[in-house]
């Protein structure tokens, strides 16, 4: 079925020692099989990896214990990616959403007989992109399933589900890792990274593991450097904002940049909340305020990024932003506002 390319190399979870106690949950869960499992948890701590592994270990025909035997036939099938009764439903390459028609052609495949006498196994990743029809035409499936037919659905953003598909599916939620749990991990799989190195990558992405160990074995570091120079560079005069932007939009993820001026902002805000002089420290301090206007300046900045804004006139109003917080003691006055309203979204 099209969707998004799956690496079928996923990593263990005997390899993220954070997801021990969801996969002995799951084998438990096992011995009393539902037929719907809603997996949520933030990103980069392996949640796309435990359901290829749940998956695997449903599939497999030979004796397991505590996962797939990796010697049957069937196991070969799966990690072959040819296995006839494994479907995985996603996003299509360069859409937003998952479509109606996505979801009906896999509807159509699970009324099919099973190829191999057993499961039939669904995982739906990042089921938060269904649109609206496929929601409806998923949902119907979910209260009458196909015999021996399983779901996984992967989300990272479990409150965009609606109520009618979290209330037909078992949750199972995981949360990353302590962040000095995280740090011993990243040590233990890049003994060459030094601690400033390992802190600054869980730093940024969240205190997610698995991106945490992307971003320094991909040279990310080299990114946020540059940002860091470009930053000076605009604040001597050196470089123009346009030239900073220019260079960042070459970047494969250039929307990392809303990461790299957030956590900015909380060290900034840090600096000033753990200052030794009493006067600085207080809620009052205009620039403390300042930071904390843009700090959410920047969370809106990237909504409108990721809602198809000219992304160039985006970054360079939240450099604009940046100086002028820099340069000024005013109330920072914003061009990113928030479309939340009264508490709901106007």
């Amino acid at each position: 079925m099209p969707s998004e390319a799956v690496d079928f190399t996923y990593e263990p979870i005997q390899n993220m020692p954070w997801l021990a106690e969801g996969w002995q949950q799951w084998l438990n869960l096992c011995q009393r099989l539902g037929h719907a499992y809603l997996l949520s948890g933030p990103q980069g701590i392996g949640l796309e990896d435990f359901a290829m592994q749940a998956a695997h270990f449903m599939l497999c025909r030979g004796q397991k214990v505590q996962k797939a035997c990796d010697e049957c036939q069937s196991c070969h099938l799966f990690v072959t990616q040819q296995h006839p009764d494994f479907f995985q439903l996603g996003r299509l390459e360069d859409k937003k959403e998952i479509s109606v028609d996505q979801v009906r052609e896999l509807i159509y495949k699970l009324n099919e007989t099973s190829h191999q006498g057993g499961y039939k196994v669904v995982w739906i990743n990042g089921v938060e992109y269904l649109n609206q029809s496929a929601f409806n035409a998923l949902l119907k499936s979910l209260e009458e399933p196909a015999e021996r037919t399983l779901f996984l659905l992967t989300t990272h953003q479990i409150d965009r589900l609606p109520a009618t598909i979290k209330s037909r599916c078992q949750l199972l939620s995981f949360i990353a890792p302590a962040l000095a749990d995280a740090a011993q991990w990243l040590h233990q799989q890049l003994p060459q990274a030094d601690e400033a190195l390992v802190k600054r990558a869980l730093r940024l992405n969240w205190g997610a593991p698995l991106d945490s160990r992307d971003w320094i074995n991909e040279g990310l570091f080299t990114e946020d450097q540059q940002w860091k120079t470009d930053l000076n560079q605009m604040l001597s005069g050196s470089k123009t904002i346009t030239q900073a932007v220019a260079s960042w939009l070459k970047w494969q993820q250039p929307e990392r940049v809303f990461d790299y001026f957030y956590q900015w902002t909380v060290s900034a805000a840090r600096s000033v909340v753990y200052s030794d002089n009493a006067e600085t420290q207080s809620a009052n301090n205009p620039q403390l305020q300042n930071w904390l206007r843009f700090q959410q300046a920047i969370l809106n900045a990237k909504l409108q990024w990721l809602s198809n804004a000219n992304k160039e006139l985006v970054l360079e109003n939240l450099c604009l932003e940046w100086l002028a917080v820099q340069q000024s003691p005013e109330p920072l006055q914003t061009v990113f506002k928030s479309k939340l309203v009264k508490g709901t979204l106007a």
